[in-house]
């Protein structure tokens, strides 16, 4: 005997099983995006760090208004001095952002240019490299995004030598 298609009773007989197949793989599709969306949540936050991920040893980067950042200009006219002391301050940690010339080469004495109005920077590098606090010159500018400007002069080699020497 052949059964005809579509036929209800045959749809009766399989529907608990096929339903239970359904909500099954619903259920475990679920499961599986929650986790997934936990995980993703989770990551988030600490990539953002709202949540610590438990690494109190981690160095944390030093702030950008702690840097020195200064701009490194030759007033003498030797070449490689302005090199040399950009070699010189970034080992002191000092971050060289600018080198060039300075609009002359008659500068007899090397000075410090504040541009920031903050003295105490300005006396830590002429510390550094024992520059006279007298050369340390105040020209607040607020079109620099750097602390100082550092013009070397003819007496470069009391505070340092040009690099190769």
């Amino acid at each position: 005997m052949l059964k005809e298609k579509g036929n209800p009773e045959d749809y009766a007989l399989s529907s608990p099983d096929t339903e239970k197949n359904t909500n099954l793989f619903f259920i475990i599709a679920s499961v599986i995006l929650a986790v997934f969306a936990v995980f993703l949540i989770y990551s988030t936050l600490n990539k953002i760090g709202i949540i610590n991920s438990g690494d109190t040893n981690k160095e944390k980067p030093q702030n950008v208004q702690q840097l020195i950042q200064v701009e490194v200009l030759n007033g003498c006219g030797v070449a490689g001095v302005g090199d040399g002391l950009t070699d010189i301050l970034r080992s002191k940690g000092i971050d060289v952002v600018k080198t060039g010339n300075y609009r002359s080469f008659d500068i007899e004495n090397t000075f410090l240019i504040d541009r920031l109005g903050k003295i105490e920077t300005a006396n830590r590098v002429a510390d550094s490299l024992n520059l006279d606090k007298r050369f340390i010159i105040s020209e607040k500018n607020k079109s620099y995004y750097l602390d100082l400007t550092i013009v070397i002069g003819k007496d470069y080699k009391n505070y340092f030598q040009k690099s190769g020497s």
